[in-house]
């Protein structure tokens, strides 16, 4: 037993063993002494008896957020109204230039196209072919879950993998969106604590930032501002630039529906607006290979904190320090480094808006 962690049931296989021995002695039974048979059944009771304790403290500590995984912390988000993000496909819609042939026909469902050779496509219903000259318009859907299939972008040539008779040029029309990978426990678990314990519907800031943030793994971050007379306007920042209209209409769906709305809100979803930054940081360290790789591993991370919440001001200071504890001697910001057009120094930014940048690393010579 992993006795740093929190138990429901803890036990010591030992001194149970000593318990039954001093217990059968106790009763009348006569000493019993190592490789005696009744030490032997006795330690196989033992045996059965642990694995039912285990398998009891483990039940409790699956109906907790705290330790919980796979399928017991789905149940648990579920309980609390905060099913977990599941895997979706891309979908698409193409366009096939066909030739005259004079065969009338049908481009059957399920029909396999790829513009790559390993990301396929398929036709998601029949598309009927009257045999003439024709353009026609099809939508398809990739036959992988995940963000794999938003690769395919407006305009890139297609070819079917079985070949369409009479088809020419094969174009996806419009660009692949709404395809998503199934949401890791950690981020799940993260979910459920800072939001679905909370969620009821919508009215109050967290509630509408919790619907928002349930429809897509890709939305990093939601802010919902009161813009005054009933209206509510939602702010987004995505881990991805494919789709995110697709996904602005998702959430705008999501949070309109009159189940969870309060009828008095008007609400508004939109991109928040990046401001942009760079960092050309110069630091000195000990010159050692671990506080370089710390020192590289603390800009990865700051970026992805200061990056990652809607209306977050922007605070260099706080690389500087993740730095310095990382094992930096000195750190400075070389030429080239800006906020906004402006100095690098703690800045407050607007509700609707996030820091967006880029962060470069250079030893001091």
């Amino acid at each position: 037993m992993d006795n740093t962690e929190i138990h429901y049931l803890t036990y010591d296989p030992d001194e149970i063993l000593k318990e039954m021995l001093r217990a059968y002695a106790q009763a009348g039974g006569e000493p019993i002494y190592a490789g005696d048979e009744k030490e032997i059944l006795m330690q196989a009771m033992l045996q059965i008896m642990a694995q039912a304790f285990a398998g009891i403290d483990n039940a409790l500590r699956m109906d907790t957020l705290r330790y919980a995984v796979r399928e017991y912390l789905d149940i648990y988000g579920e309980k609390r109204s905060c099913p977990r993000i599941e895997a979706r496909k891309a979908a698409a819609r193409i366009k096939i230039t066909m030739r005259a042939t004079g065969n009338a026909g049908v481009i059957p469902q399920g029909t396999a196209l790829t513009a790559d050779g390993e990301v396929l496509y398929a036709t998601t219903e029949d598309v009927a072919v009257s045999g003439s000259a024709q353009v026609l318009y099809a939508d398809v859907e990739c036959t992988r879950t995940g963000t794999v299939g938003n690769s395919l972008t407006a305009g890139t040539e297609m070819q079917s993998v079985v070949p369409i008779a009479g088809a020419g040029l094969i174009v996806c029309q419009e660009s692949a969106a709404g395809g998503q990978d199934r949401e890791e426990d950690e981020a799940y678990r993260e979910r459920i604590r800072t939001w679905g314990l909370t969620r009821t519907g919508t009215g109050p800031r967290q509630q509408y930032e919790a619907a928002a943030k349930a429809v897509s793994s890709s939305i990093t971050d939601a802010k919902a501002v009161n813009l005054d007379g009933g209206e509510v306007g939602v702010y987004l920042i995505f881990s991805t630039d494919t789709g995110k209209a697709a996904l602005i209409a998702q959430v705008e769906a999501a949070l309109s529906d009159e189940s969870v709305r309060p009828l008095t809100d008007t609400v508004t979803v939109s991109e928040a607006t990046a401001v942009p930054y760079t960092l050309n940081v110069k630091y000195a360290y000990d010159g050692s290979v671990t506080a370089q790789s710390r020192i590289t591993a603390a800009a990865a991370e700051y970026q992805a904190w200061q990056e990652g919440a809607v209306g977050r001001a922007f605070n260099p200071d706080k690389l500087a320090a993740m730095m310095y504890q990382a094992g930096a001697t000195r750190v400075i910001w070389d030429t080239g480094s800006e906020f906004d057009g402006g100095a690098v120094e703690y800045t407050e930014i607007g509700e609707d808006e996030y820091c967006k940048g880029t962060i470069t690393q250079a030893v001091i010579s």
